[in-house]
């Protein structure tokens, strides 16, 4: 086997996997270890929301997933046992208007599946014991005496990160010391079957979620006396009291306990030692986030990984990584903490909760701003190198649009491919004069489909997108500072790869 690769990953989840297809897909030669022996059987990481469904869509998997996971387009929310808000999904301006259930285990396999379908390699049962750097190269010590030696690392290694702790990384933050349960189950109910559901109360909340099996998965907090998990009895118990429409759990397929947290790490790079995921940051699960950062993470350090790998960009690219990424997870900290606050009851601010009741003030945001937040679109990189502050789709992800690029249809979606740019003109179809003034970078250019334009997405006639090879919107300005494209390119030194 080979003992050298550009990059090694460690860790074999969610995270760690997409990152390893992507870079693959680009080319990179990457090995990923794991220490466990087999897949995870624990299905923690369950909803996949629009903007990583948007990811695994440019990766060119989105149907495997699709197929093998229920969609979700609106959340209730409850408060004692009475409907005080609703997330409907379909009011995104996106082509996945909904979340999809998925399990961690099967979100596992199929990045697996893909992965190895691309020549990937990973080692099993393989555990990190040290790292060591000499001359630029990265000294990996496994358990079983054997040394890999790779130019890059990734630690996508979970909250218990071995990765963070040989570089030194420090991970501050709190748990609530809280307990909360975990467990799917084959219900008899008669609530709606196709949305997720939050019971809330002054004593604390349950969430139900449909699984695409027909099972629900229940997430509670249970105030009790013990370390044993809750019996069938309990279980019933609680449920009763939360869920004003009768429910029989008939069985129990899977439990687990847990605490909540509330982590996020000092820096994401030391060196040429990277984190991605839940070794970088810790969040509740109230709204779904932990994994999908995760994939934001990876996402946004593949692209910049290869292009420096394959003498794109230099190396000072890496460096917007952490740059962008600890900004977003900071921002996410923050909510899915007061979120968290107040759904389990920890803080009785009723200022806080005005945001989430039915008054007519709060339309807009009930209708508009929750489902962006929780889709991750909202996600927005400022204060990056990277970015040009402009017009407001700058540092936002690329709406969804239909494109024509000589006489072909394309949506914005499928343009993005983890290694170039492209350049995205609302208005006149003069593709000579584009092609005369961005001949030198090789700038694949795309006008938009008027006919069927959203008029709810700001871009206006007389404006364009310059994306990145991320999806990321690195320039949203007008005609007028095209100029702006050269200086980008020039400034950034990118070598588009076509």
């Amino acid at each position: 086997m080979k003992s050298h690769y550009p990059v090694l990953i460690v860790g074999a989840g969610p995270v760690g996997l997409l990152l390893a297809c992507r870079l693959k897909k680009n080319g990179i030669d990457v090995v990923v270890i794991e220490k466990r022996s087999s897949r995870s059987t624990h299905s923690k990481a369950l909803s996949m929301n629009a903007a990583s469904l948007a990811l695994l869509r440019s990766l060119g998997v989105v149907e495997r997933f699709e197929r093998s996971g229920r969609e979700i387009s609106d959340i209730s929310i409850y408060w004692n046992q009475q409907r005080i808000s609703h997330v409907d999904y379909r009011q995104l301006n996106s082509c996945y208007q909904h979340i999809l259930a998925i399990p961690q285990p099967e979100t596992e396999r199929l990045l697996e599946e893909y992965f190895i379908e691309l020549g990937g390699e990973i080692r099993r049962s393989t555990t990190l014991s040290a790292i060591d750097i000499d001359s630029g190269s990265i000294n990996a010590s496994l358990a079983d005496g054997e040394t890999l030696t790779c130019d890059y690392m990734v630690g996508c290694d979970g909250s218990h990160s071995t990765v963070r702790d040989f570089a030194g990384i420090t991970f501050s933050g709190f748990n609530y010391g809280i307990d909360f349960y975990l467990f799917d189950a084959h219900v008899s109910w008669q609530g709606k079957r196709d949305e997720v559901h939050y019971f809330v109360d002054e004593q604390g909340f349950i969430i139900v979620i449909p699984l695409a099996d027909g099972n629900h998965r229940f997430v509670l907090r249970c105030l009790r006396e013990g370390e044993s998990l809750p019996s069938l009895t309990e279980y019933q118990s609680m449920l009763s009291r939360y869920i004003p429409q009768p429910v029989v759990i008939e069985r129990v397929v899977w439990e687990s306990k847990s605490q909540f947290y509330n982590r996020l790490a000092s820096q994401y790079r030391a060196g040429n030692i990277f984190l991605a995921g839940d070794s970088c940051h810790l969040f509740s699960p109230i709204g779904g986030l932990g994994m999908n950062t995760g994939f934001q993470d990876a996402w946004n350090l593949a692209w910049k990984l290869a292009a420096v790998i394959q003498q794109r960009q230099p190396d000072n690219l890496l460096d917007t990584y952490g740059e962008e990424r600890h900004n977003v997870a900071a921002m996410l900290r923050d909510s899915t903490d007061t979120n968290t606050r107040l759904i389990a009851r920890i803080d009785r601010d009723n200022e806080k909760t005005h945001c989430w009741l039915p008054r007519f003030s709060n339309r807009l945001r009930a209708r508009t701003l929750h489902p962006q937040l929780f889709s991750g679109l909202a996600q927005r990189y400022t204060e990056s190198s990277l970015i040009c502050e402009g017009k407001s789709l700058a540092g936002k992800y690329l709406p969804y649009l239909t494109l024509i690029q000589q006489e072909n249809r394309v949506n914005s979606y499928d343009i993005v491919d983890g290694e170039n740019y492209h350049l995205i003109v609302y208005g006149e179809n003069n593709n000579q004069r584009l092609n005369t003034a961005l001949i030198n970078y090789h700038l694949p250019i795309y006008f938009v489909e008027v006919n069927d334009f959203d008029k709810k997405i700001e871009f206006q006639s007389g404006e364009y997108l310059l994306v990145r090879p991320d999806g990321f919107v690195a320039i949203h300005e007008s005609w007028e500072t095209l100029d702006a494209v050269i200086h980008y390119f020039e400034t950034n030194e990118i070598r588009n790869s076509l």
